[in-house]
């Protein structure tokens, strides 16, 4: 069976289609021809991973890793990283059109880089050394190293893991050297600000990317004259904190124990924090500007329609940009348009990327 790959989509396949019927193929490029050997019906499509390359792309290169194709956590190493941008901004537009949605702009793309940048990782204890699961198994691959990650991060990991067992999430900052497991309190450092987070705490995989969120927010700040704001899903404070200290009256909204004593121990008396889950808001306060970055499942039709009640401003920042999109209905029918919008590629090699949307209510008249 001949098969050519029209395009990369949102779990990292090529589709293409053949004799009537709907192909995924996995570590291939868009326009690449390739001669299926065989294939499993899973659904409404066939799957492959057993095919000849006949005509390969230009994109194509030399995977970074040698446990490229068997460790099941990268997808896309095998294309150039241009390439890779140039895919996931075509699967987000792609998901707006699916979604009827047309936007007056377009996403900027920002990558704080490819390789060496993560300081955030889970790994599996496999006789003393780190793991990841297999492609599509549960089956554990031992690491020897992982291109992605900050290189002394993944020195230390093989260090630490030779006395644990089970799951490991491993956290570092390659400014403070802190390292977790081992320390209660770790410290990020993020634009010349310092974050302590404990263990049980959510952070973004790199300070990098967390930096950029950061320069974002404040951009929109700036340009927006945000005197108050709303920061859900605050976690440890990371957005508050910056908030804050350009004097805007902020308050967190968050439920995690460690997040919030996290949050108490970075803010102190600048701002507050309610104990709450957001999901379970019925009302916001009127504020400026409310900062979500909820988590996979998205705001929801509930909480979207709460936030556009209480504000004219909303930076919405999503790690499931399906559900994303799917809110973005809520907030055009309540008269938001979208006026910033950033794709920021934090994973690089897998097909996961996050969404920066900055949202304004639209002026009447």
């Amino acid at each position: 069976m001949i098969v050519k790959i029209a395009k990369i989509i949102s779990n990292g396949c090529g589709i293409g289609w053949a004799d009537g019927k709907t192909f995924f193929i996995p570590f291939t490029c868009p326009g690449e021809t390739v001669e299926i050997k065989s294939s499993v019906k899973e659904k409404s499509f066939y799957y492959s991973e057993d095919f000849d390359i006949i005509e390969a792309s230009p994109e194509r290169r030399k995977p970074l890793c040698r446990h490229f194709g068997t460790c099941g956590g990268c997808s896309l190493q095998h294309i150039s990283y241009p390439a890779q941008l140039r895919i996931k901004k075509a699967v987000f537009t792609e998901l707006l059109k699916q979604n009827g949605i047309t936007l007056d702009i377009e996403p900027v793309i920002i990558t704080p880089g490819e390789t060496g940048i993560r300081t955030r990782a889970k790994f599996f204890a496999l006789k003393g050394k780190p793991a990841y699961r297999k492609k599509r198994s549960n089956d554990l691959v031992g690491i020897e190293n992982c291109p992605l990650l900050d290189p002394l991060f993944f020195e230390r990991i093989k260090a630490d893991i030779v006395k644990r067992k089970g799951n490991i999430q491993y956290e570092y900052s390659k400014i403070t050297g802190d390292f977790m497991p081992g320390m209660k309190l770790l410290r990020k450092s993020v634009c010349g600000k310092t974050i302590k987070i404990r263990e049980n705490c959510f952070f973004q995989s790199s300070e990098e990317g967390a930096g950029i969120m950061a320069e974002l927010l404040m951009r929109e700040v700036e340009k927006n004259n945000v005197k108050t704001a709303a920061d859900l899903f605050c976690g440890s404070g990371l957005f508050s904190l910056f908030l804050a200290d350009k004097g805007i009256k902020t308050t967190g909204y968050e439920i995690v124990p460690d997040s919030c004593a996290s949050f108490a121990e970075n803010l102190g008396k600048k701002t507050e924090i309610v104990k709450i889950d957001a999901y379970k808001l019925r009302k916001l306060e009127k504020t400026d500007l409310v900062v979500a970055d909820p988590p996979r499942e998205g705001l929801g039709k509930q909480l979207s329609e709460i936030v556009c009640e209480s504000t004219d401003n909303v930076v919405y920042i999503a790690c499931e940009p399906p559900n994303l999109v799917r809110d973005l209905k809520t907030f055009f029918a309540k008269g938001f348009s979208v006026k910033s919008l950033y794709l920021l590629d934090l994973f690089p090699d897998t097909p996961h990327f996050e969404i920066f949307a900055f949202l304004k209510r639209n002026r009447e008249g």
